[in-house]
């Protein structure tokens, strides 16, 4: 796999969309938290801190994701004219070596293995920010069914 100046500024792009990820996690947390303000039920409770967990969760991998595509544009911007795809990662792995972001062990990954790590993060991202919204909309069905009812009587 090439791997240049345009895959690392495309790859930073892609995982510039997890911004977007992030934003909609603040705005789901912001509602988590209105309802733990409000609940008086301890399953409805549970389930709603179980959202604020998951919220953590995405902002955890959000600062991973971010965090690459940062690095991935910072590379591109940097890459001396003529610089081939193993020296730059060389260049990348020495300054996360230097900075004690990266173990020395786990340098020397070829792109196709970051890409696919880096990739990783996102969905794992994605993954939190569903199991926040779907926690979130369990919380708010236990207010309308037969099942909020029963959460609601245990209080």
């Amino acid at each position: 796999m090439n791997a240049g100046p345009f895959e690392w500024r495309a790859m930073a792009a892609m995982l510039a969309q997890g911004r977007w990820l992030r934003a909609i996690s603040l705005w789901l947390l912001a509602a988590a938290l209105a309802g733990l303000w409000w609940s008086t039920a301890p399953l409805r409770t549970a389930v709603l801190l179980g959202s604020v967990v998951a919220a953590l969760m995405q902002a955890y991998y959000a600062l991973r994701v971010d965090f690459d595509a940062r690095l991935l544009q910072a590379l591109a911007e940097t890459a001396p004219d003529g610089e081939d795809e193993a020296a730059a990662a060389l260049r990348l792995d020495a300054g996360l070596i230097g900075l004690g972001l990266l173990p020395a062990a786990r340098a020397g990954r070829d792109w196709a293995a970051r890409w696919r790590g880096a990739l990783g993060l996102l969905r794992r991202q994605a993954a939190a920010l569903l199991l926040q919204w779907a926690l979130l909309a369990g919380a708010f069905v236990l207010d309308g069914t037969w099942l909020g009812r029963i959460a609601g009587a245990s209080a």
